[in-house]
């Protein structure tokens, strides 16, 4: 891969026993003004999986203890256990004294098992016969993770036109910016980089408690289809759920995470 942007800023260096060092950027802001879930997720889920020299990740849950910064931090890593197929290990990112994130992840090899598809990817036009929403100011909220990705998008969010649809759902394409190859790390990441879908039944944002991504495999070259919903917002919090789909119809990876609203 070449030495850009997404490179750099999901970088560590280890310092030994475990620790590495790295720095959250501004590059990768929510509208909250704050580095997204979904880059600290990757950042992490790559810095483990390189402390220890491990297979290619399996499924990451990770929980946000404290609101992060851009800044210098520090990622304390432990392998849980070295399986002969599956291996397991832990992250905690911590800024100064602040503990950030939480990070379990299993990590192994793919192929040879059974597979089996009943679901089905979004049916959306094809890419280049939708629109960028970087050309419309209003379609995407104002923040710097989105010069990190690629948007196409069928129409318009109702809730970018000030009409929020009622439908907690959103279909996309999108792809890191430039269309950059894509690890598994970058697939986690993919999973939490697009506006939340409960924009569409009014509410201005939401913040990520806990996020758990399966990751299946990687994609053909191409655009990433994107199909989120929720479906259930109770006392405050809601479910959103992710899937990534390849230009090739190929289940990319799956999220759930448990989001509360301001």
């Amino acid at each position: 891969m070449s030495d850009d942007i997404y490179d750099v800023d999901t970088a560590s260096s280890s310092r030994g026993d475990g620790v590495r060092d790295l720095t959250l950027t501004d590059r990768w802001n929510t509208p909250l003004g704050k580095p997204n879930g979904g880059y600290i997720l990757a950042a992490m889920l790559r810095g483990l999986g390189d402390e220890y020299d491990l297979d290619e990740p399996l499924v990451a849950a990770i929980t946000y203890l404290a609101s992060p910064e851009s800044a210098p931090a520090e990622l304390r890593t432990s392998l849980v256990r070295r399986g002969r197929r599956v291996q397991t290990g832990e992250a905690s990112l911590h800024e100064g004294e602040r503990h950030i994130a939480q990070l379990l992840a299993s990590f192994g090899p793919r192929g040879g098992g059974r597979s089996l598809e009943l679901g089905t990817p979004p049916a959306l036009p094809a890419p280049d016969d939708c629109f960028d929403p970087k050309d419309f100011p209003d379609a995407l909220p104002s923040s710097t993770i989105f010069d990190r990705v690629d948007y196409r998008l069928s129409a318009a969010p109702g809730w970018s036109l000030g009409t929020p649809s009622g439908d907690p759902t959103a279909e996309l394409w999108q792809r890191l910016a430039g269309g950059r190859e894509i690890d598994f790390p970058a697939l986690a990441f993919l999973c939490d980089s697009y506006a939340p879908p409960v924009l569409e039944v009014g509410e201005l944002a939401s913040m990520t408690v806990q996020l758990t991504v399966h990751l299946h495999r990687l994609p053909t070259p191409g655009w990433i289809a994107t199909r989120l919903t929720t479906r259930h917002i109770i006392n405050g919090y809601h479910e959103e759920d992710c899937e990534l789909w390849d230009e090739a119809g190929n289940l990319l990876a799956q999220s759930r995470q448990l989001a509360i609203l301001p």
